[in-house]
Order: structure tokens, then sequence, then C-alpha cells
């Protein structure tokens, strides 16, 4: 499962976001949004989140019904191709390691104010 701390938040493009899906079905951008959802929370700090190869269960955490799916899933499948162990949306993970970076810069600098702040040493 998770290790680490969760982002509770993830970085959104609205223009990124419409100007990828422009053309596609609603019901395709829905399928794409709630899979870069899935593939967020699915991740922490220590590994991306991946996504099952299993197109049912693709479905079902996208919450899609069957014909919904068979609409929305040539669109999505290119942005999802299939890494070790399932499928994972590479931009996606590049904003997560940002995250991490942040994340753990913030960590180091509250370590060195509390040092100094509370004379402790580590």
């Amino acid at each position: 499962m998770n290790s680490g701390p969760q982002f509770a938040r993830m970085p959104w493009y609205p223009r990124d976001f419409a100007s990828s899906t422009r053309g596609w079905p609603l019901v395709a951008r829905g399928v794409y949004r709630e899979l870069l959802d899935s593939q967020w929370d699915l991740g922490g700090l220590n590994h991306g989140g991946i996504l099952p190869e299993d197109q049912e269960a693709l479905r079902v955490l996208a919450g899609a019904s069957a014909p919904e799916w068979l609409i929305a899933w040539p669109f999505v499948e290119p942005k999802f191709p299939l890494v070790p162990g399932g499928r994972q949306n590479a931009r996606l993970e590049a904003h997560r390691q940002n995250a991490v970076k942040e994340f753990l810069g913030h960590r180091r600098g509250a370590e060195m104010t509390n040092r100094k702040r509370w004379g402790k040493s580590s």
C-alpha cells in the first residue's frame, strides 16, 4: 500500500487539461480526471502511483459504466501507458516528484529551525 505522507493536493492546470482533451466526449474527460486522481491517491512519498493494468479494475476506479468505458477508453488509454506493475501517467509522476522535493525541502527547513530554536542536534 502507500508509504510515507500522502499529498492532499496535486497541481492542476486547467488550460493544459483542456488543450490535451479538446474534442473528447465528456465521459472521456471525466474518466481521464478520475484516473489521474486515483493515481495521485495511490502514490506516496517514496513511490509513484501505479494503476492496475486490468481494464475492469480501471473502469471501477473511474466509476464508469461499461458503455461509458467503451466510449472513454480509446481516448484515455494513450495517457496511461503500461509500466512495470500496471499503468501510469508520466506527467503526473513528474508533478509528484516536484511535490516530494518541495515536501522534503520544507521538512529539512523545519528541522533546522527546530534545532536552532530548541538547541537540539540530530
